[in-house]
């Protein structure tokens, strides 16, 4: 029987990306999977990968950023699937810019998403956890960035940091109630959020990065669902409060290059990439 076998797992910004592979490998450990998304579209197409490893899956568009929406997400994952044992809050944006130029409106968003976000996703499935009397296990997906900052991108430093700290506090508040809560900081993992620093498969950005991070690859979702499959499963009994880094080392790598003419276009193309995808989502993400 797998690990996870009859639990329910709650997975936000399963949409694409790193939370697309959690709720993968939680459905091939026996999970069912709700998915609150913005992006019902990609929330649809895991829900489909979900149903193929023969498990339940159930979408609900769900802005995290919303009290009422995560709240009644969580109700909604009660009442379609019949419980909630493991929640995984993922759901994250990036907006980045110099001091002197980001705009209040990216600072808002990213704060709104990645640290109040996580905070009302903690909060409503936890009271979802209490009140079953289950016990449950939960895992915030920070950042290597919590770690370490540089221009342009310390204010989505500043939110996974963030996320950092208020595990700990919450790991000492719910052990009484059975919950379990820790955090992940993934290094450059390879998806949509993240093309800018993983670069194209075969490109220059990925040829330097390879080269500069010790395990001489890039990372996968099924790196960080792995690790998060450990947390929820029988193993991670024990582990709470905590804060794991997986990035293949690069945190102790120097992370500066100079990007030849080949990067550069590169990087023109992942920024065209990049601009489409935002002006998808930002009119769902202002659906608050």
């Amino acid at each position: 029987m797998a690990a996870l076998t009859g639990k329910v797992a709650f997975v936000t910004g399963a949409g694409s990306g790193i939370g697309r592979g959690i709720a993968e490998r939680l459905a091939r450990e026996g999970a069912d999977v709700c998915i609150p998304d913005i992006d019902t579209d990609g929330a649809e197409e895991t829900a489909n990968l979900v149903n193929q490893l023969g498990r339940r899956a159930h979408v609900v568009k769900a802005n995290t950023a919303s009290e009422l929406q995560i709240q009644k997400a969580a109700a909604e994952c009660v009442e379609k699937l019949g419980r909630l044992d493991i929640a995984v809050a993922n759901a994250g944006i990036a907006r980045g810019g110099p001091v002197l130029e980001l705009s209040l409106k990216d600072w808002q968003d990213q704060l709104d998403v990645n640290l109040t976000g996580v905070f009302l996703t903690v909060q409503a499935c936890a009271r979802q956890m209490v009140r079953l009397g289950n016990g449950g296990r939960i895992i915030c997906i920070s950042s290597l960035a919590a770690e370490s900052t540089g221009p342009g991108i310390w204010a989505y430093s500043a939110t996974k940091a963030g996320v950092r700290i208020m595990v700990r506090g919450w790991g000492q508040e719910l052990g009484e109630h059975g919950i379990t809560v820790n955090a992940i900081g993934p290094g450059v993992i390879e998806t949509p959020l993240a093309e800018g620093l993983a670069g194209e498969p075969g490109g220059a950005i990925r040829s330097s990065l390879e080269s500069r991070t010790p395990v001489k690859r890039v990372g996968r979702p099924a790196d960080i669902a792995g690790l998060v499959n450990f947390m929820a499963g029988p193993d991670g009994e024990f582990m709470t409060g905590s804060y794991v880094i997986m990035d293949g080392g690069l945190r102790d790598v120097s992370r500066g290059y100079d990007p030849d003419e080949n990067a550069l276009a590169e990087l023109g193309r992942i920024g065209e990439r990049s601009m489409a995808r935002n002006a998808r989502l930002q009119p769902l993400l202002d659906e608050r």
